[in-house]
C-alpha cells in the first residue's frame, strides 16, 4: 500500500506585532485593579441603595453628599470610557496609516517602542504615590478635618471620631476614593502627555478628504474631549453648589456655606483652566502637523487655480480660433478642476471638529456662568432678580 501523502499546511501569516501589543494595551495594567474599578460605581450605586433601605440616610437624605457620590459613578463611567477608546484610538490611527516615521527609522518598530512605554509610564510607581497623597486629601476633605481646621479642634471626641469614619458617617470611604482618584489622575495625565508625544514622535499622513473631517485623525482629538469632560464633570458640580450656596439661604445648607462655598470658586477656575489645557494642549503638535500639510495643500491650490486662469483666458481670448469640440473639452477641463479644487479648499488643522468644539463649550459653559455670577456686578444683578421673584 502506498504511504498517503501528508496535507501541506501553508504557513500561518505573521501576526501584525502593533496589531498583537495593542490587543494586550491595558491603561490598568492589573486586572485585580482593572475589576475593582469596573465595580467601584456599581458598588458605590449600592451603597447608596442600601443606605436609603436600610441605613441611616447619611448620604440619601443630604442632598449635597447624594449628589457629590452620583458625580463620581458618572465621573468613573465616563473615565472608563476613556480608557477604553485608548487603545482603539491607537489602533486605528495604526490601520489607517497615518503613522510614518521621523529621520527613515522603522516605523513598526518605533511605534511598538511608543507603546511599550505608554504601557510602562501608565502604571509605574509614581501612580501608586500619587494615590496615597489623594487618599490623604480625600480623608482632609471630611468634615472632621474641615472643621479642625476652621476651629482649631475636632467636633467629636475620639471614640465618636472613630465611629464617624468606620460606621457612623462611613467617610473613611473618602480616604479610599481619594486613593482610587489619585490612580486614575495619574492615568489620565499620561494619557494626555503620550497623545501630544505622539505628535512630536512621528509625522502623521492628513488625509484631508477624510470622511471624519479631520484628516483621519478625529481618534485622538476624540481622546481630549473626553479628557476634558472628565475634568469638567466635578466642575459643574461645583457650579451648581456654589450658586446654590450664593444665592439661597437655607439652614440645611449653612455647614456647606461655612466650610466650602469659599472653595467652590476657587476651584471653578483651576478646573475650567485644565479643562481648556487639556482638550487643546494633547493635540496641539498634531495642529502644527497639520497646519503646515494645509498651508502645503493651499500652495497646491494656488496652482490649480493659476491654471484655471490661463485656460479660462485662453478660452475668452481665442474663442474663435477653436473648435467647438476643443472648447468643449476645455470647459470640461475647467469643471473638473474647480470640483477639485472646491473637494480639496477645506483642509482641517485640527484632530476634531466643529461638532467636539460645540460639544466642548456647552460642557465649559456652566462654570464659567457659574462663577461670572457669583462674582462682580453680575452678582449683584442676580441676587436682586432672585430676591424680586421670592416676593
Amino acid at each position: 500500500m502506498k504511504a498517503k501523502k501528508k496535507a501541506i499546511v501553508p504557513p500561518a501569516a505573521p501576526e501584525n506585532s502593533v496589531s498583537k501589543q495593542l490587543g494586550d494595551f491595558h491603561v490598568i495594567r492589573h486586572r485585580q485593579f482593572r475589576d475593582l474599578f469596573n465595580l467601584t460605581p456599581v458598588f458605590l450605586l449600592l451603597l447608596l441603595l442600601i443606605d436609603w433601605l436600610m441605613g441611616g440616610g447619611s448620604f440619601t437624605r443630604d442632598t449635597f453628599r447624594l449628589t457629590g457620590v452620583l458625580t463620581i459613578v458618572i465621573l468613573l463611567f465616563t473615565i472608563r470610557v476613556l480608557f477604553d477608546r485608548v487603545p482603539d484610538a491607537l489602533a486605528t490611527i495604526w490601520e489607517r496609516d497615518l503613522i510614518k516615521p521621523k529621520g527613515g527609522h522603522d516605523v513598526q518598530e518605533k511605534y511598538l517602542s511608543f507603546l511599550d512605554q505608554f504601557g510602562k509610564v501608565l502604571n509605574g510607581k509614581e501612580a501608586w504615590i500619587l494615590g496615597a497623597v489623594c487618599g490623604l486629601g480625600g480623608l482632609a476633605a471630611t468634615y472632621p478635618v474641615q472643621y479642625f481646621l476652621k476651629a482649631g479642634e475636632f467636633p467629636y471626641d475620639f471614640g465618636n471620631l472613630v465611629a464617624y469614619y468606620l460606621w457612623g458617617h462611613g467617610s473613611i470611604i473618602a480616604g479610599v476614593l481619594g486613593y482610587l482618584v489619585g490612580l486614575l489622575i495619574w492615568r489620565i495625565g499620561v494619557i494626555a502627555w503620550f497623545v501630544r508625544k505622539l505628535g512630536e514622535r512621528f509625522d502623521l499622513a492628513i488625509q484631508p478628504n477624510h470622511p471624519d473631517k479631520c484628516g483621519g485623525l478625529k481618534p485622538l482629538g476624540d481622546l481630549s474631549l473626553i479628557t476634558a469632560v472628565v475634568i469638567l464633570i466635578p466642575s459643574i458640580y461645583l457650579a451648581i453648589w456654589g450658586f446654590v450656596t450664593t444665592f439661597f439661604e437655607n439652614p440645611a445648607l449653612e455647614l456647606y456655606i461655612v466650610l466650602w462655598s469659599g472653595l467652590f470658586r476657587q476651584w471653578l477656575i483651576i478646573l475650567a483652566v485644565l479643562a481648556l489645557l487639556a482638550f487643546l494642549l494633547p493635540v496641539y503638535e498634531i495642529h502644527l502637523q497639520m497646519e503646515r500639510r494645509a498651508r502645503k495643500i493651499r500652495g497646491e491650490l494656488d496652482v490649480l487655480s493659476q491654471k484655471i486662469d490661463e485656460i479660462s483666458l485662453e478660452l475668452r481670448t481665442h474663442a474663435y480660433t477653436l473648435t467647438s469640440e476643443q472648447g468643449e473639452e476645455k470647459l470640461r477641463l475647467i469643471e473638473f478642476m474647480k470640483k477639485v479644487y472646491a473637494e480639496n479648499s477645506r483642509v482641517p488643522t485640527w484632530p476634531f471638529d466643529w461638532k467636539t468644539i460645540a460639544q466642548f463649550a456647552s460642557a465649559q459653559a456652566l462654570p464659567v456662568l457659574s462663577w461670572l455670577g457669583t462674582s462682580g456686578p453680575l452678582f449683584e444683578i442676580i441676587k436682586a432678580v432672585l430676591s424680586f421673584t421670592s416676593k
